[in-house]
């Protein structure tokens, strides 16, 4: 009897469509190495636009598999900052050591009283595992040129 079980389930499991997979989670607390590149444009007293740009070299996840340990590439946006509020968004695309590419989007929140930006990010979506990877998280970043950096937390989950 439990091989007709043991059938029916082998069965089942052969008609699930393609890409239906079993969803896997990870943590994605780390920290993102890069290079900032980006321009302050001052409009009065209390009001300015950065136009941001950081190529990321590296992203320190603790674990040399996880998923994002291997990602680099550009991120860029606009923030602007109106009588010491800050708000702002843009986008990431970064390339894997696969070759896969993911696309994440971030919003500023704010700015901490050590002057680095505040926000949100998530997977918008990409291609090969990232195409339907899904997560969100906050960031803290900041720094000038070559000693910029950016700590995240979160979760994604991969299909």
């Amino acid at each position: 009897m439990s091989n007709r079980y043991t059938i029916a389930a082998v069965a089942a499991a052969m008609t699930l469509p393609a890409g239906m997979g079993l969803a896997e989670t990870y943590d994605a607390t780390g920290t993102g190495y890069g290079t900032a590149s980006s321009e302050v444009m001052e409009a009065g007293d209390s009001m300015m636009v950065v136009h941001a740009n950081t190529q990321y070299e590296r992203l320190d996840m603790g674990d040399e598999t996880h998923p994002m340990a291997s990602l680099t590439g550009p991120c860029f946006g606009a923030v602007s900052m109106i009588d010491g509020a800050a708000e702002g968004s843009g986008n990431c695309l970064y390339t894997d050591a696969d070759g896969d590419m993911a696309v994440m989007r971030w919003t500023v929140t704010g700015m901490s009283e050590e002057g680095r930006t505040m926000g949100d990010w998530e997977i918008a979506g990409g291609t090969g595992k990232w195409q339907q990877a899904t997560g969100s998280g906050s960031f803290d970043a900041g720094g000038e040129g070559a000693d910029y950096t950016n700590n995240f937390t979160g979760e994604i989950m991969l299909q």
